[in-house]
């Protein structure tokens, strides 16, 4: 449940960690209005949540290569 190590197994000092969590978290955000948008008006940013879903795909494989 607690890993005190974390940002250092991820390759990351702990400030690093929190700016890029706490971009994620705003980015998430941002993601879950553009698809309430999108619920209501389906023509509306219709691919926008693929390509969030690809740009988070393709961070997390390039971010495992130096592991």
């Amino acid at each position: 449940m607690f890993n005190f190590t974390h940002p250092k197994d991820v390759g990351m000092k702990y400030v690093n960690h929190l700016k890029f969590s706490w971009g994620e978290s705003i980015r998430s955000l941002g993601i879950c209005v553009v698809m309430l948008i999108h619920g209501i008006f389906p023509f509306i940013l219709d691919k926008a949540f693929s390509k969030y879903v690809d740009k988070a795909i393709d961070f997390l494989e390039n971010s495992q290569k130096g592991f």
